[in-house]
């Protein structure tokens, strides 16, 4: 079946405050507490749809983070927030950078991105963790729509867009159960924050439209098999109809350099739209730190469970209610290096359940696949 990790509720918050007293948006003082343990702003969270009203309140509620568990600071919202104007235009002060759009065959759309113009970040040097993302963070997140036996269109797996032309994700999100369970994949979806809008808005400051854009291929690492419980080559590539534009809030990921090591305890990141703790799609991007969990230890785990990991496959998480799951599928987990490049090292592609404390979620290692990915580049770019 098509099954991975997807985030819970606990991928919202990230603050500074290092006490547990604190004053709420409303300035009444309360104190610094788990969203668990905040049953208000958890109910104001579960609305759907979810008033951009209640994103921002949520926001300014941040107040602390222990490790990977976040905390708010507790209390009711107003009772008589009046609805907030929602621009119709993103700043002029953000120009894109043209150079897509089209079709037909373009060299460079034969290769990664170049490493000067890639995983750039656009929020400037700021700590992140788990919470909502910003309008234009992570710009290079995609999502892949599927035309189900009813006809309607779903988005039910991730990727990252890695040049003009091409989308990595996981093999198992173009091959395989899901085009039977799901339906046949149609479109990329990029610069999409929340679903529910046409055009997303955060603080008065609003994105441009997401690019939807159609699939001309879609090609699976030859080595997936649906019916392998270890899930081995589990990564893909799909080929949309025409070049994506680059803009402030679409560009493309770096790809990890092949001489990265990933040690235990080493902080990575994953993004998306899926599950939250309630078992709900957040309608909003997500993101939540993980740590590298030690691959021995993750081997040992998943043998009970009768799945072989091999050396192409990355552990990480591990931490009660923190973790990817499905609706992530395909998607990166990311690293940020020391210049503030952020580079793509894993794809979403299986766990034991969703957010089960101990047990790490596994995640394919792109490093072992750079051949394989400049290859089908190469060959497919026609």
């Amino acid at each position: 079946m098509c099954r991975s990790l997807v985030f819970f509720v606990s991928a919202l918050f990230w603050s500074y405050a290092l006490t547990d007293d604190c004053t709420t948006p409303q300035g009444v003082t309360s104190t610094c507490v788990s969203i668990y343990d905040c049953q208000p702003l958890l109910n104001a969270f579960n609305q759907r749809p979810l008033p951009p009203s209640v994103v921002n309140y949520l926001r300014k509620s941040q107040c602390g983070f222990e490790g990977y568990v976040p905390r708010v600071c507790c209390g009711p919202l107003p009772k008589d927030d009046p609805p907030q104007p929602r621009p119709t235009q993103r700043p002029t002060s953000r120009p894109p950078n043209q150079n897509g759009g089209g079709g037909g065959f373009f060299q460079e759309d034969s290769y990664p991105a170049p490493k000067n113009q890639c995983g750039v970040d656009t929020n400037g040097d700021r700590i992140f963790g788990g919470q909502f993302t910003d309008l234009d963070e992570f710009p290079w997140m995609a999502l892949l729509g599927y035309r189900t036996h009813k006809g309607t269109t779903t988005y039910q797996c991730g990727g990252v867009l890695i040049n003009h032309r091409y989308v990595l994700t996981a093999a198992h999100c173009i091959t395989g159960a899901i085009t039977t369970e799901v339906g046949t994949l149609i479109s990329v979806r990029l610069g999409e924050y929340d679903t529910q809008q046409d055009i997303d808005c955060v603080d008065n400051q609003c994105a441009d439209a997401p690019q939807e854009i159609g699939v001309a291929g879609a090609y699976p690492h030859l080595g997936y098999n649906d019916k392998n419980k270890n899930r081995a080559d589990d990564i893909g590539i799909v080929r949309m109809a025409k070049r994506a534009t680059y803009t402030y809030y679409v560009q493309p990921i770096c790809l990890v350099d092949s001489s990265e090591r990933l040690l235990p305890g080493h902080d990575v990141f994953v993004a998306g739209w899926g599950k939250t703790l309630n078992g709900r799609n957040s309608p909003i991007k997500l993101k939540l730190g993980l740590p590298i969990f030690n691959k021995n230890d993750c081997v040992t785990k998943y043998q009970t469970l009768g799945a072989a990991l091999g050396e192409n496959q990355i552990c990480a998480g591990g931490v009660f209610a923190e973790d990817a799951c499905r609706g992530d599928s395909g998607g990166p987990l990311m690293k940020r290096k020391p210049n503030g490049i952020w580079e793509t090292v894993g794809v979403v592609s299986f766990g034991y359940g969703c957010g089960r404390d101990g047990w790490p979620g596994v995640y394919t290692s792109v490093s072992k696949y750079l051949d394989w990915i400049k290859n089908t580049l190469e060959t497919t770019n026609v």
